[in-house]
């Protein structure tokens, strides 16, 4: 997030985001000392806290206060520290953030019971310090998620996936995320349901945008970017939109489909291959426009809503998406 755009938010919803911080390392006090050890590894490895902050900004829309949304906002981290530690074991991760996984350190075992346990202590929080509305759109919100990842392990290297396949999947992975944390957040900041219906519209699309934008960067841009290699998707055989852009054009007949035609056997110089058409031949410039309709779908989700403060924000952070700058 560029400085000037964090500053805005932070003074927004800094001291609530500190109560969140706090938050996290509170619900662990009743931990055994290893449990404790290991979850306080994925809390202190850093990250934007994006989905704490959603929250945190669609509880102030309507109250002006951010404060209670703090439940949702540490139970959304603690979601999304457990869908990273999962991924890691699927993806065999060794390093995130900079960081070694908690499956390098203590194995794959003990990191799936890690992220079980960080799930349930979120529900634990959300049944405890919400409503019974919040813990349904959060609970809901997790199921399709992982209806998200099994859906994308069924289509791994299926080149004949059409951009609907793609953008379910990463409507359930992603967007449906965002939208529960804005949904839940206006909520508990005393919205009325048509305005929460709304704000779920605003981080379902903000999502879809988010991670068009991030496939595309790993196919588009450098590693130091990115801060992981390029083409990792591709890599493990998730095909990302740019990817089926490019193999749809040409009519899974070029050089693009006999290289992604070869699976789990693609070779290096056989992915860089891929990436350099992916850039030639328009495929950057069509996910960016589909993002960029994202973003102006985002936008639009809160034209009926109050116009100030927190809507000139939302919108900041909505354009931001797009630069990556958020």
């Amino acid at each position: 997030m560029r400085l000037k755009l964090a500053e805005e938010v932070f003074a927004h919803v800094g001291e609530a985001m500190l109560q969140v911080e706090a938050g996290l390392r509170d619900a662990l006090q009743d931990a055994s000392p290893q449990t404790r050890e290991v979850m306080l590894h994925l809390a202190e490895s850093g990250g934007k806290r994006v989905r704490p902050m959603l929250s945190l900004l669609s509880a102030q829309y309507f109250s002006k206060d951010p404060r209670p949304a703090v439940p949702v906002g540490i139970a959304s981290e603690m979601i999304h520290m457990a869908t990273l530690v999962h991924d890691d074991v699927i993806d065999r991760a060794e390093t995130r953030r900079g960081r070694k996984t908690v499956n390098q350190i203590w194995g794959n075992h003990v990191s799936v019971l890690a992220g079980d346990a960080l799930l349930a202590k979120a529900l634990v929080i959300l049944v405890d310090e919400t409503s019974s509305e919040v813990v349904r759109i959060m609970s809901d919100m997790i199921y399709r998620m992982c209806e998200g990842e099994i859906a994308q392990h069924a289509s791994l290297h299926d080149m004949y996936q059409d951009d609907d396949d793609y953008f379910d999947r990463i409507e359930k992975k992603t967007a449906l995320f965002f939208a529960a944390c804005c949904q839940a957040g206006a909520l508990m900041g005393g919205a009325e349901p048509e305005q929460a219906g709304a704000m779920w519209a605003y981080g379902r699309h903000l999502g879809m945008a988010f991670q068009v934008v991030d496939d595309l960067l790993d196919v588009s841009a450098d590693a130091e970017v990115v801060g992981k290699p390029v083409g990792n998707d591709l890599r493990s055989g998730v095909l990302t939109l740019p990817i089926l852009h490019l193999l749809r054009s040409q009519g899974y007949q070029g050089e693009a489909a006999s290289l992604v035609a070869k699976g789990a056997d693609m070779t290096p110089a056989d992915i860089d291959r891929v990436l350099k058409l992916v850039r030639e031949n328009g495929a950057v410039d069509y996910a960016f426009q589909v993002a960029q309709s994202f973003v102006d779908q985002a936008k639009a989700a809160l034209k009926e809503l109050p116009d100030n403060e927190t809507r000139t924000l939302l919108h900041q952070i909505a354009d931001g998406v797009l630069t990556r700058t958020f």
